[in-house]
């Protein structure tokens, strides 16, 4: 059954018609009084693509639409979604705007917003003598009221998790106090445990502070949904595997699907790492070299940081929804294991294969040492467990596939085997055809062919189901 926001963009989002149906009502109702609707879940879940089914009806339907969000500004912005969101609009408007605020509200949006200092004149008067933060936000409410006069205003946030404090004490602000306009703001964000600043917006939520606000758990996929969305014809084996570590989440599943054709830069990732600091990234790369589970002071040495920047960089990858703890204060996983094999994927292979070393090495000998402030703390290395195989395939190349087998039931068999044909019998376990084989490790299929006989024989059994099997009992789970 096809929406009005669905019929606004030509496609609906797959799984997706009960949030659709709640975003095309919050937009009908806000033309006679402001709405808020909010939409939170894990990363990649969808969450933006239903603010940009959302934008595309409100196009549709003649209103003002300013999108903006947290983090993309690049520094400590006071009000930066807002910021972001807004100032383009402001360029265009500004001057008859200002003249609608009035002085007084006019010039201190003139030091939060470029689009209203550029070309102003000193104010004429004294200065404001109410600079702290609650006239300011008042100023906001006032100018968000004023920009929706005209023809409506769609306000769309994304990203709130990673919102500055001033931009969250105006949503709230808002929510207490909504402008007397057609405004409809939509934000979204992650809901991580651990996601900065977002206790207030829980506690209204939860408590139900206004009706004019609905919320939407964007949850994953079922299974029958998240296949529409792989192509026809691929390989039966590849997508099951695709649809098992993806988990239902949509942005995850074309990450997987993709993987092999991605450039080595994080930054051209289908899944997007680009709002990591350069710490928590080098905290992400250490950790998906481990694998599941991992503690900060193993990964502070594949990492070669000290233990108090890993600890920051966890906490971020937590707020980011990344990771979580494993059961333990001091022990975490991927929140999705294909994640460790993306992350992988966009690691430069330069310090991918100098920390391959250093993870060896930090597992083999059980313990740690990471220094912080002068005092050297001694953490137990947890058990590896392997990134599944959808994701370990496409996050190496094919000399890198098999660099460290874990130990398992399989082992033995496994371990008679050369490193060659440890890599086929991997991908043959992945559901890889031979001529895909002889692809990706450039070989011919007829070498190929002569491989798989040996593998046969030294293993001892007669198909490729056998093999799958004995590599999912010496750690590659299928």
């Amino acid at each position: 059954m096809e929406t009005a926001l669905s019929q606004a963009t030509g496609s609906a989002p797959v799984g997706r018609h009960k949030e659709l149906l709640v975003l095309e009502e919050s937009l009908r109702l806000a033309r006679t009084s402001a709405r808020i609707v909010s939409l939170a879940g894990e990363p990649w879940v969808g969450k933006s693509r239903l603010l940009a089914e959302l934008i595309a009806a409100a196009h549709d339907g003649g209103w003002t639409v300013a999108a903006g969000r947290a983090g993309r500004l690049g520094g400590p912005v006071p009000f930066e979604v807002f910021v972001d969101a807004l100032d383009d609009q402001l360029a265009r408007i500004g001057p008859d705007l200002a003249e609608r605020l009035g002085p007084g509200e006019a010039d201190r949006l003139a030091g939060v917003f470029p689009a209203l200092a550029a070309g102003r004149q000193e104010p004429s008067g004294p200065a404001p003598a109410d600079p702290d933060a609650y006239w300011l936000i008042r100023a906001m409410r006032a100018l968000i009221g004023r920009a929706a006069e005209a023809n409506g205003l769609l306000l769309v946030l994304d990203d709130v998790h990673r919102a500055d404090p001033l931009s969250l004490q105006l949503l709230d602000h808002l929510v207490r106090h909504p402008p007397q306009a057609p405004v409809l703001i939509a934000l979204a964000y992650r809901d991580s445990p651990t996601a900065r600043h977002l206790s207030s917006l829980r506690t209204l939520r939860a408590h139900g502070a206004t009706p004019s606000w609905r919320h939407l758990d964007v949850a994953p996929l079922p299974e029958r949904d998240a296949a529409a969305l792989l192509p026809p014809g691929l390989d039966p084996i590849r997508r099951q595997l695709l649809l098992r570590d993806a988990a239902g989440v949509p942005g995850l599943l074309h990450a997987l699907r993709d993987a092999g054709r991605l450039p080595v830069n994080p930054d051209a990732a289908s899944v997007d790492f680009r709002a990591l600091s350069p710490v928590a990234w080098r905290t992400a790369c250490a950790a998906a070299l481990l694998g599941d589970p991992f503690t900060p002071g193993t990964v502070a040495e594949v990492a070669e940081l000290p233990l108090e920047r890993v600890l920051g960089g966890l906490d971020d990858l937590q707020s980011e929804g990344l990771i979580r703890p494993d059961g333990h204060l001091r022990r975490f996983r991927f929140r999705h294991p294909a994640v460790a094999g993306l992350v992988l994927r966009a690691t430069d292979a330069g310090w991918r294969y100098g920390a391959q070393g250093r993870a060896l090495r930090a597992t083999a000998q059980g313990s740690t040492q990471g220094t912080a402030q002068g005092s050297t703390q001694v953490t137990a290395a947890p058990a590896r467990k392997p990134m599944p195989l959808s994701a370990m395939t496409d996050a190496m190349d094919a000399e890198d596939l098999t660099a460290d087998l874990p130990d398992g039931p399989g082992a033995v068999e496994l371990a008679s085997l050369s490193r060659r044909e440890v890599q086929v019998a991997v991908l043959v376990s992945a559901g890889f055809t031979n001529q895909q084989i002889a692809g990706r490790m450039q070989l011919s299929p007829k070498t190929v062919e002569t491989y798989l006989s040996r593998i046969f024989k030294k293993l001892g059994v007669v198909s490729r189901t056998q093999v799958a099997h004995l590599v999912g009992r010496g750690g590659r789970h299928l």
